[in-house]
């Protein structure tokens, strides 16, 4: 199938100008998005205390849940949460959520049960970061930025109809930087187009449904607010009576989880209404290996079982989107597949910055307008500094005071500071290439420096924790280092030899 000139055109211009204008969060959302995948295994590299093995059994934990929430019914939160060690965190954590609607946690010893107050929260800002949700509105302009790069993966295919055997096996480095980045913007492209789609269709699902939803129920349900809970397969809990209760038996809850969904790990509790009659807890489930991987429990007060549900849920729309919330977020994928899916994180936001550079390419033969200095500067100073702010992030949390208030506040600040002059620096420094060799290698130096200091804090050597998963961040951030470092002499090289037209004719 070929298309007609026309219908070639149109498909371009919608590709090239949708990829231009979305490309920037895109490569924000692939790039961090490698750090999501690992935000529970980061933990016990942001918090050295988490090293430690868990040094309390799960009964005496969850004692100590027990007496906290007891202790918690006063106050009457309309969300309280604890969570019990495990691995990755052997400490207790508690969330408590505010009066405007934001969540809290504090660290808690579960020997001596001392609150520890906040402690760094480096995974979970990156993982919140790949949706933008630190940023005003970022989670909704995250889910349009996915609905468009559906828009980019179908044009994409459309526009490769015909040509992809030929063009999927095309590299052509030593003719011009127009067929490089154009081989390696169709290339990428075409091999990971099926985990862009998911990535896409469930990203954009995940980011919109809070704008989405509203408007399925007055229109497809007859605005009957409970279908949609039967849909989902998510009822609310009860509403409050007004009258004073204790919290739940946790210990019971747990059995009753346990007995439920034996091959899942139970580790939260999750607190509505609590201190009211009709407050109940909520035990979600995981397991491991699976794309249907979560399980849930609702337990009342007296120990009634008021919901439950199984893994991919009970209703056609769980069954279909559970897997692919699996796909995106690799519940299914033990450590070396989830290092397989950060590397072609890595790639994806390559492929786009291949497609910017082969716009910028392009506009550059023909003679550039000021769109194209104020994208390139753009590209330069938000792709190149997002890794000096992730390394900055990094430094900071090894540098930071543990005991420092608002200590997550602070190290987050460190990220947007950085990140911004970066940007600043792209925009007044001259060539954008010269900018971005010069941050991509500042932001090598900054990652690779990360173990050493943390091996000097703990008076070790690098690459010699007891924590498989401090080495393996060790690991990875040389890895992240090496590649950047390699960006950077990439960028050197084509800078010396820049050719300014495309070959008349490709040999075969």
């Amino acid at each position: 199938m070929k298309l007609s000139p026309r219908s070639y055109s149109i498909l371009w211009d919608a590709h090239a100008w949708a990829g231009v204008l979305s490309s920037l969060i895109l490569f924000v959302l692939f790039f961090l998005g490698s750090f999501a995948l690992f935000a529970e295994e980061l933990a016990p590299w942001q918090e050295p205390t988490f090293r430690a093995p868990i040094a309390v059994p799960e009964a005496q934990a969850v004692q100590l849940a027990q007496t906290l929430a007891e202790a918690e019914t006063a106050a009457k939160p309309l969300w309280f949460g604890i969570s019990l060690p495990t691995a990755e965190e052997p400490w207790m954590r508690l969330w408590r959520m505010s009066p405007d609607g934001a969540i809290h946690s504090t660290w808690l010893d579960p020997v001596s049960g001392q609150q520890l107050g906040e402690r760094s929260d480096l995974g979970e800002f990156l993982n919140a970061m790949h949706f933008l949700e630190p940023l005003p509105f970022g989670k909704y302009l995250a889910g349009i930025a996915s609905g468009v790069l559906l828009l980019l993966v179908v044009t994409g295919v459309l526009l490769q109809l015909g040509r992809l055997a030929r063009e999927l096996v095309q590299f052509r480095p030593e003719t011009s930087r127009r067929a490089l980045w154009s081989d390696a913007h169709k290339v990428i492209g075409v091999i990971s187009s099926p985990f862009l789609f998911v990535f896409a269709l469930t990203g954009g699902i995940l980011c919109l449904s809070d704008w989405y939803s509203p408007a399925v129920v007055s229109s497809a349900l007859d605005g009957d607010a409970n279908a949609i809970e039967v849909a989902v397969d998510w009822p609310t809990p009860p509403a409050p009576s007004g009258q004073p209760g204790g919290p739940p038996d946790l210990a019971q809850a747990l059995a009753l989880a346990k007995a439920r969904f034996p091959q899942s790990e139970h580790s939260w509790f999750f607190f509505d209404h609590l201190g009211d009659a009709n407050g109940t807890v909520h035990l979600p489930g995981e397991m491991e290996g699976s794309l249907h991987a979560f399980t849930h429990l609702r337990v009342a007060r007296d120990g009634e079982v008021l919901w439950s549900r199984e893994t991919g849920g009970g209703t056609l729309y769980t069954q279909v989107m559970d897997p692919l919330y699996g796909l995106h977020f690799a519940t299914w994928a033990g450590f070396p597949a989830k290092v397989l899916y950060a590397l072609l994180s890595w790639l994806m936001a390559f492929g786009i910055l291949a497609g910017n550079l082969l716009w910028l390419e392009r506009r550059r033969l023909q003679g550039k307008s000021r769109f194209d200095t104020v994208l390139a500067k753009l590209t330069s100073g938000v792709c190149a500094g997002l890794p000096v702010a992730v390394a900055v992030l990094f430094l900071a949390n090894q540098l930071v005071p543990a005991e420092l208030a608002d200590r997550p506040r602070w190290e987050h600040a460190a990220f947007f500071v950085a990140w911004a002059l970066c940007v600043a620096f792209a925009w007044v420094g001259g060539a954008p290439a010269g900018s971005a060799q010069r941050l991509l290698l500042l932001a090598s130096a900054g990652l690779f420096a990360v173990p050493f200091i943390d091996a000097a804090r703990m008076q070790r050597l690098p690459l010699t924790a007891d924590s498989a998963f401090v080495l393996a961040t060790e690991l990875g951030l040389f890895l992240l280092a090496a590649l950047l470092a390699g960006a950077g002499h990439a960028i050197s090289r084509l800078q010396k030899k820049a050719p300014t037209a495309m070959p008349a004719a490709v040999p075969a």
